[in-house]
């Protein structure tokens, strides 16, 4: 005959990773946002490989300055488009600090009207457009010094759970054979 006995096994709680962004709730007197990460690819300050990139916050959204260089090289002399792609991203994902709720992003468009300079110092500055529920609609720009528009960019970010950093999601699996 066995014995009932109630079980004393307690889960471990969630553990979190450090990676998480926490999405502090800002000051308003704080301009200076943080970095997701210090590895983090766009804005970390770890990451010998990475834009590292600060954003500040304004009445409008976000600024920052940016320069391409060597490691970011498509043609010659020119900042690589993916390179651009990054950057714009990951100032959108600085953006959400002000929004104080995390996201992801689901479509980016950029629209390059000239080509980025290595070497050559950038202003860029995005904003929230619209928000519609979950829906984050941003705008970005890319100028040059002379306050020229170089690349302007829209995207349309989710907000998520925390939770959506701790699994693992994959796409339904789609067959494409004929």
């Amino acid at each position: 005959m066995t014995e009932n006995t109630p079980s004393t096994y307690t889960p471990e709680p969630r553990q979190v990773p450090d990676w998480i962004p926490a999405f502090p709730v800002l000051a308003p007197d704080s301009a200076d946002l943080p970095p997701h990460h210090d590895h983090c690819l766009g804005c970390g300050p770890a990451n010998p490989h990475g834009h590292q990139l600060r954003a500040r916050r304004d009445a409008h959204g976000v600024h920052a300055h940016h320069r391409f260089d060597s490691r970011h090289v498509g043609a010659p002399a020119i900042a690589h488009g993916g390179a651009v792609a990054t950057v714009l991203d990951e100032l959108f994902g600085l953006l959400l600090y002000t929004v104080g709720e995390p996201a992801v992003t689901r479509h980016l468009a950029i629209d390059y009207l000239a080509p980025i300079l290595l070497d050559t110092p950038y202003t860029l500055r995005a904003h929230i457009h619209a928000r519609d529920g979950r829906k984050l609609h941003l705008q970005a720009t890319i100028e040059n010094d002379h306050a020229h528009v170089i690349t302007t960019a829209t995207a349309l970010f989710l907000t998520v759970d925390v939770n959506h950093f701790l699994t693992h999601n994959t796409p339904p699996h789609t067959d494409n054979t004929p």
